[in-house]
């Protein structure tokens, strides 16, 4: 069985006061194969709403983990469709409370989601929002995830370029996350994973302040291990700069190692 690393960096920048960021990182058998689930929810609102709503999202999912996935898992294999199925369904249940919580706070609070979901040899991802979830193979980084923000919608309508929409004020105006309609619409993708995979979860915190080749060098770099190369791309933002929370997970998934997971971890 593959060998699963992981490493975590989760703090609130240089000018925000709180981190509303929340993070979740979970392993184990599935029936008899191996699994884990990785989230970063970036949440957003006055006073501490945004942290109560992604703290809410970590919470549910690691419900899910032992109440939905392992139960339907414990005795056969399930199907892609199987686990998207659940997947939205979650996202639907969580959704709906957060509704009510507005109605009810009479505020503005909501979430972004990125989630990695690894299961025998297949990994499934579920994103709203603009959290990020990216994959490292043959030396280059993939963005596997679809920002929903107004920036990302022009520029799938060829209504702006990728460079004009760096520097557009709309890149931070969300057309989806948690809490924000009735029905949310989440970007699902599956794969296989391949030899040596390594994947990117990050909140925007990160990489609106670096380039694309300045992750990719870091994870190229065979010297660092998970948590050193988490650490590494903190560190590249220029310090004072981080102008919103930061949150990171880097998974290492290395198929010709035996079934072993490793943990590290910074939390502020």
């Amino acid at each position: 069985m593959a060998r699963i690393q992981y490493g975590v960096i989760s703090d609130r920048g240089d000018k925000r006061e709180e981190n509303q960021d929340s993070i979740l990182c979970l392993d184990g058998l599935a029936g008899k194969r191996q699994a884990a689930l990785f989230l970063v929810a970036d949440g957003m609102g006055g006073l501490s709403h945004g942290s109560q709503i992604s703290q809410y999202i970590i919470h549910q999912f690691q419900l899910w983990w032992e109440s939905d996935f392992l139960q339907i898992t414990k005795d056969k294999r399930v199907k892609e469709e199987d686990i998207r199925e659940i997947l939205e369904q979650e996202i639907w249940e969580i959704n709906q409370s957060v509704l009510q919580f507005r109605e009810k706070m009479r505020c503005r609070a909501g979430s972004t989601i990125s989630l990695l979901l690894l299961y025998g040899s297949k990994y499934y991802l579920l994103n709203l929002g603009d959290s990020r979830i990216y994959i490292f193979q043959k030396g280059k980084i993939f963005l596997l995830t679809r920002d929903q923000t107004l920036a990302a919608q022009m520029v799938r309508e060829k209504r702006m370029t990728e460079e004009e929409a760096k520097h557009s004020s709309k890149n931070s105006v969300l057309t989806m996350c948690i809490g924000m309609f009735p029905i949310p619409r989440s970007y699902f993708l599956s794969g296989t994973i391949k030899r040596d995979a390594l994947f990117l979860l990050c909140s925007d915190g990160l990489y609106h302040h670096l380039e694309d080749r300045q992750i990719q060098e870091v994870l190229r770099d065979k010297q660092l291990d998970v948590q050193q190369k988490a650490e590494v791309l903190r560190r590249l933002i220029r310090p004072g700069t981080a102008s919103d929370n930061v949150s990171v997970i880097v998974v290492s998934v290395n198929q010709r190692g035996r079934f072993l997971v490793r943990r590290g971890g910074w939390l502020e």
